[in-house]
């Protein structure tokens, strides 16, 4: 009977002796998780294993995810994997159609998403004084140029063209005026303010014949004279003389009679009284791309994204090298809490640890059973 109950007190006692032991085991895993002194002196096994080499094991899964795990190579196959491919394209192109074909508007886009109060004025403002500075430009710029540099060819051509019609019309004007109740006016104020000035022959003259009479003899000379093709011939070459002039002048120097900083302004309002930007902003989005959003859907979701894969699969390893995720991996483990990391092992491997457990009570209870016998017999 006593040989019994030193088998079975020899059992229990190693299989608490092995439970704890195993359960201290698992426990100095993680606890202490900061170093313990007594005085000076540094408590032994502390902290604990994972503690004392976290900052390794950072360094350590780091590296051994980028090497085994998160490679450019698997990568590359999961980008080109044509599956892959088709679901990305259908993914893509419904949340793109479903924003296209959505009520809001740009202005609300800016407003909600980008924080940007008065967009409308601002674009205005900037859009002015774009135009502004660029119209300055070309003032600038225009102004050193010459008039021929500056027309077009064509545009000197027609000009040139016309030349013998103006001549025709200014004659024809003249000679309508002539004949006209105010021509002759003119004439007969002219003629008398010639007489009066020119001494005592003319004035004798002039005793002899009124002024309306000398306008009558006079004026159908003048319309002789207008309808001349020599005359005609003449003013047409003193037009082209004059044009050929005018074409050699530099803009700058026309600027007195063009006043070309008084055209920019106009020019600038009239612009920016064409940029639809109130429609562009308050249309929802639905309407402004109706006319587009087949284009969008059928043409450029699939090559964005071949162009997408292409630029990863090119610059994978530059991209994976910029990123440095071994870092950004052993930054994250560093930061990650102990208490958390015990709690999620253990969530993860509770059975499997509670079994290492009850097999180092195992183990213990048939070593005190060995040693029981062994003590019987001695």
């Amino acid at each position: 009977m006593n040989s019994w109950l030193t088998i079975i007190f020899m059992i229990v006692i190693g299989a608490v002796i092995g439970g704890v032991t195993n359960l201290i085991a698992i426990k100095m895993l993680f606890r202490p998780y900061n170093t313990l002194y007594i005085g000076k002196f540094r408590v032994p096994f502390t902290p604990g294993l994972i503690p004392k080499r976290k900052s390794q094991l950072a360094v350590q899964l780091g590296e051994t995810v980028m090497k085994h795990l998160l490679t450019a190579e698997g990568v590359q196959s999961k980008v080109n994997d044509p599956v892959f491919k088709d679901e990305l394209k259908t993914w893509i192109g419904k949340e793109i159609d479903r924003f296209l074909t959505s009520d809001i508007t740009i202005q609300h886009i800016l407003q909600t998403k980008f924080h940007i109060q008065n967009a409308e004025e601002t674009i205005k403002e900037k859009a002015g004084l774009y135009l502004e500075k660029e119209l300055s430009s070309c003032l600038t710029s225009v102004k050193e140029q010459s008039v021929e540099e500056f027309l077009p060819k064509r545009i000197q051509e027609k000009i040139e063209a016309k030349l013998p019609e103006l001549t025709n019309m200014l004659f024809e004007k003249g000679i309508d005026y002539l004949e006209s109740y105010e021509g002759k006016r003119m004439l007969e104020d002219g003629i008398n303010t010639f007489l009066k000035d020119k001494g005592m022959l003319l004035n004798m003259v002039s005793m002899f014949f009124e002024s309306s009479t000398l306008v009558d003899k006079i004026r159908p000379e003048f319309v002789k004279l207008l309808r001349r093709d020599e005359t005609k011939q003449m003013l047409e070459q003193i037009l082209l003389k004059e044009w050929q002039a005018i074409k050699k002048t530099k803009l700058e120097n026309l600027d007195e009679h063009l006043e070309l900083e008084k055209i920019a302004e106009p020019i600038k309002d009239a612009l920016l009284s064409r940029l639809p930007i109130q429609e562009l902003f308050y249309t929802p989005l639905k309407d402004l791309t109706k006319n587009y959003r087949e284009g969008i859907s059928e043409r450029f979701v699939p090559q964005s994204i071949e162009l997408a894969t292409q630029l990863i699969n090119n610059h994978l390893e530059v991209i994976f090298e910029k990123l440095q995720l071994a870092r950004i991996i052993e930054e994250q483990v560093e930061a990650f809490s102990l208490q958390r990391l015990e709690e999620i092992i253990i969530s993860i491997a509770n059975s499997e640890l509670k079994m290492i457990t009850f097999l180092g009570a195992l183990l213990g209870g048939v070593i005190g059973f060995v040693q029981g016998v062994i003590v019987i017999f001695l």
